[in-house]
């Protein structure tokens, strides 16, 4: 029968314990290179992301000492004797650090998706969850936007500094109004009798905005098509363009609303937009023709109630009114 003899059995356990130990050790430097790599390429990343250097070197810290605390845990765990123990606590330290710490997690999200979608620049003037400006500056968890006020359309700038969570990046739409060039389309609409000459009034109309919008027409030409260059995206034309429509006001009277569509450099919206209706309400005048107002409105019911009182009014003999 086979026997160990007492010296052997030494042998064999100093044996198994250096094999452990080598396994420990080799186990141990690659945990430290590995975590050597990723805080490299976490400061690598932080240096093309984070661009204030105040804010780059705050996430330079906080990367440092993350990396630092997971590599002692892991070390931790190979030397130590419990690694289920150590694996179970280190398991609840991130599942707690992810359950308090989730605004912060998904705000690292949407750093993440706006580094691979591309959602923003800085320069470009976005509206996010009602919020309008121009990014001015891009951190890890916030945007700085250059506050624009947006009731419905983007009007003028406050002067306020806004920060946006990159948490809204994963729950809100990004509205992005210089992406890929720097002009929108926006509209003057007015409105006129159904008895005016329209075709008349939109060859006016276009001319006039042909004008005015002259140089805006010749850069919109040039810049809009770079759009279709990076994406699937087809080149509208950039010429004023006019459309209309019958309104039913509830009296029952209609009018003809015109819209003026046009394209336009985006932070030159407003002023744009004002001195066009300026033009068009001075040539629509010179031109004679007139406006569809309130007034206007008034006028033609009082016109005819007059004309349904003299129908209603009541008749004597012979065709001839009572009450002489």
């Amino acid at each position: 029968m086979f026997s160990l003899q007492p010296g052997e059995v030494d042998q064999i356990l100093d044996s198994f314990s250096l094999k452990t130990l080598i396994q420990q050790g080799a186990s141990s430097l690659v945990i430290i290179l590995v975590m050597i790599a990723l805080y490299r390429f976490a400061r690598y990343a932080i240096s093309h992301l984070v661009t204030r250097p105040e804010s780059r070197q705050r996430y330079w810290s906080y990367s440092r000492l993350l990396f630092v605390v997971l590599g002692a845990v892991l070390l931790g765990a190979v030397w130590i004797e419990e690694v289920k123990t150590v694996s179970l606590l280190l398991t609840g330290l991130i599942a707690a650090t992810m359950i308090v710490s989730k605004e912060v997690l998904l705000g690292v999200a949407g750093r993440l998706s706006l580094a691979v979608a591309d959602h923003y620049e800085l320069g470009d003037r976005i509206t996010i969850n009602g919020v309008c400006g121009d990014v001015i500056n891009i951190g890890l968890l916030y945007t700085w936007l250059l506050e624009v006020a947006n009731a419905d359309v983007e009007t003028q700038g406050t002067g306020r500094v806004v920060l946006i969570p990159h948490l809204w990046l994963v729950l809100h739409p990004v509205f992005n109004s210089t992406l890929g060039h720097e002009f929108i389309f926006d509209e003057v609409e007015v409105a006129l009798p159904v008895d005016t000459k329209i075709e008349d009034a939109l060859r006016l109309m276009t001319g006039v905005a042909d004008k005015v919008m002259e140089t805006q027409i010749a850069m919109a030409a040039l810049d809009v098509p770079r759009l279709s260059r990076s994406y699937a995206a087809k080149t509208p034309p950039v010429t004023p363009i006019a459309y209309t429509r019958i309104r039913v006001l509830p009296s029952g009277h209609q009018y003809v609303s015109v819209f003026l569509r046009y394209s336009v450099r985006t932070r030159e919206r407003r002023q744009m937009h004002s001195l066009l209706t300026i033009r068009l309400l001075a040539a629509l005048r010179d031109s004679e023709i007139t406006l569809y107002s309130a007034m206007h409105t008034l006028e033609l019911t009082q016109t005819q109630h007059a004309g349904d009182e003299s129908r209603d009014a009541p008749e004597g003999k012979n065709g001839q009114e009572g009450d002489q």
